[in-house]
């Protein structure tokens, strides 16, 4: 049967009905199958010659991705499909459209429910009610939408002493760039580590709408004994995109007790310390994670490494280093250097769009002012330990 897979597969290569196969590292093992949804179908060339079966993931311009049995993932290009195919993706489309401009609820904190559809979208929206300000929520059959700006309400950066020079600027986590996290997590026949693994990216997302990475930097240190992150454990990467590397348990006291502080991006949640109802948290596997009779297989926080989700106990695909697909933080300017020796020591909001951050260096304090004009444009200020200001603007520039 998979040698017959293959030989389809290959089939529509040469009919020019796939653009790229992208291989999901981690699916060698038993031959079982996935679990499927009601987005799985057989999909047939235009010629009607051909067939590949899969589950609808996303539609992304001309391309169809799907995921066949054995997770690999596949992009298909529209023109290529049959007219029935064609028809379907417009309608699945349309109605993720229509669930987009739809009216967001979020559920009340009795209205989590705890038989076997704890991880629904009702489960959900009660850990990211509470920030209903800073994000908006929808849903389909498969997955949880979270859009946001990826900026939290806490002070940011301050107690960083191993900077690169980036700042915090708002991210359009909104619309197709929206977080997105399986409704009906399943667990992977190959569970995927974090150790030296997903080193680009989100591993998972808070409540607040603010991406958590993997607590390994991308050159595979510990960010936190870094000495990379401030006071809440986050900083920001090479596009200015501020996110955590550590377990935002801060949030509890927002949250209350009972409720998860994250979410993997596998659909699984993450809790603090201890268990929901108070209680010590019990023996942990390698991924930080148990399973209990109410809350089903869900990760914890640690005061020492992993730290949150050391590695993803569902289904997953990684390509280039990150869990994909994710959202992409977008940059106004190129990547920062390494300041050595300075110290972050205040970090402001001075007025909407308008921010300083302050640091020290050699005995001195410098200070960096920017802002965001209604173009997007943004202007540094930049005012170092003698006085002397420069001046930089960055147009933004077009989304991807």
């Amino acid at each position: 049967m998979a040698k017959r897979r293959m030989i389809l597969a290959a089939l529509f290569v040469v009919c020019g009905l796939l653009g790229v196969a992208r291989a999901h590292d981690g699916h060698e093992g038993d031959g079982s199958e996935p679990p499927t949804t009601g987005s799985e179908r057989t999909w047939t060339h235009a010629s009607g010659r051909y067939h590949v079966e899969g589950t609808f993931v996303a539609r992304r311009g001309g391309q169809v991705q799907v995921r066949r049995h054995g997770g690999d993932l596949l992009d298909i290009k529209l023109e290529a499909l049959s007219r029935e195919d064609r028809q379907w993706v417009e309608e699945r489309n349309d109605a993720i459209v229509r669930v987009n401009t739809e009216p967001l609820l979020f559920a009340q904190r009795g209205d989590v429910p705890e038989g076997p559809d704890r991880q629904g979208a009702p489960a959900m929206a009660a850990s990211f009610r509470a920030f209903a300000d800073r994000v908006k929520l929808r849903s389909d059959d498969d997955f949880f939408f979270v859009e946001s700006n990826g900026m939290p309400d806490h002070r940011m950066m301050v107690g960083i002493t191993a900077w690169q020079q980036q700042v915090p600027l708002p991210q359009a986590y909104t619309g197709e760039n929206a977080w997105r996290i399986p409704r009906h997590p399943a667990p992977a026949r190959n569970p995927l580590s974090t150790k030296n693994r997903f080193l680009r990216g989100a591993i998972a997302l808070a409540p607040n709408g603010v991406p958590i990475f993997n607590p390994l930097n991308n050159r595979g240190e510990d960010a936190y004994l870094f000495g990379e992150l401030d006071e809440f454990g986050g900083h920001c990467g090479r596009a200015d995109d501020y996110h955590y590397h550590l377990a935002p348990v801060h949030l509890e006291k927002t949250l209350g007790q009972g409720l998860p502080i994250a979410y993997a991006l596998d659909g699984y949640p993450i809790y603090g310390y201890g268990e929901p109802d108070g209680s010590k948290t019990g023996r942990l596997d390698a991924f930080n994670g148990h399973e209990d009779a109410r809350k089903g297989y869900h990760y914890h926080a640690t005061k020492t490494y992993p730290y949150l989700n050391g590695g993803f106990h569902g289904e997953v695909s990684e390509r280039g280093g990150q869990v994909d697909p994710q959202p992409r933080a977008e940059p106004v300017r190129a990547a920062q250097t390494p300041l050595r020796g300075a110290r972050i020591t205040d970090f402001r909001i001075r007025e909407p769009s308008s921010y300083r951050l302050t640091y020290e260096l050699r005995g001195r304090q410098h200070i960096v002012d920017y802002t965001i004009g209604r173009n997007g444009a943004v202007t540094f200020q930049f005012v170092d330990g003698g006085g002397k200001t420069t001046s930089e603007t960055y147009a933004r520039r077009g989304r991807r």
